[in-house]
């Protein structure tokens, strides 16, 4: 039924380091794990941009999961919850997908070569951020989303990754910097996103 489409509530499973604390939106047999930027400056289960992503997918019967990070571990523990939670979502269905944005989509491409999901999506991509690497070398297939005129990814650096990814992969670049602040870029991206995760699940 649509009403439990759009469900939203609170989540506490225990992980690799301890609890971790999430939001489920949506009820559906295919589930999407949404990975937060970096904790240090504000990064959550409730950054706006994911939340928005979220709740498009639960609208349209793809259930999405954002989670928090055990602070901040210089991406090891980071890492460690994202693949708890796609041990999590694993009790639930086979079929799970992964994104990250910022941060969240280095520890994401991290997670994805540590373990099998059924696609990725790569926001606002780092080459490398506080000594942590990105690694695009999962077989899965990937959606790279970057904005033109990001200074916090260059848009070179972002460029030089997606050349270098392996798999089946296709990029969208937007006319926008590293936030996303413009809804229409924001319905933009979750329209794709969502496209990306029907084209693989169903």
């Amino acid at each position: 039924m649509l009403g439990d489409l759009l469900e939203k509530r609170p989540v506490v499973f225990n992980g690799l380091n301890g609890k971790i604390y999430g939001t489920l939106y949506g009820n559906s047999s295919v589930w999407v794990l949404l990975c937060p930027p970096h904790p240090l400056y504000g990064g959550s289960k409730d950054d706006f941009r994911l939340v928005f992503i979220a709740q498009k997918l639960a609208k349209n019967g793809i259930g999405a999961l954002c989670i928090d990070y055990h602070g901040y571990s210089y991406g090891v523990k980071e890492v460690d919850d994202v693949l708890s939670t796609i041990l999590y979502l694993r009790n639930k269905t086979n079929k799970v997908g992964l994104i990250g944005y910022s941060f969240g989509a280095v520890v994401a491409s991290i997670a994805s070569t540590k373990t099998s999901v059924k696609g990725l999506v790569l926001m606002s991509l780092l080459k490398k951020v506080n000594g942590l690497e990105a690694n695009i070398n999962s077989p899965c297939p990937k959606l790279f989303i970057h904005g033109r005129y990001d200074t916090i990814a260059p848009y070179t650096d972002f460029e030089n990754l997606y050349n270098e990814a392996k798999g089946n992969k296709k990029k969208i670049i937007l006319e926008t910097d590293h936030f996303y602040l413009e809804k229409n870029v924001l319905e933009h991206v979750s329209e794709e996103v969502y496209k990306f995760f029907t084209d693989l699940f169903f």
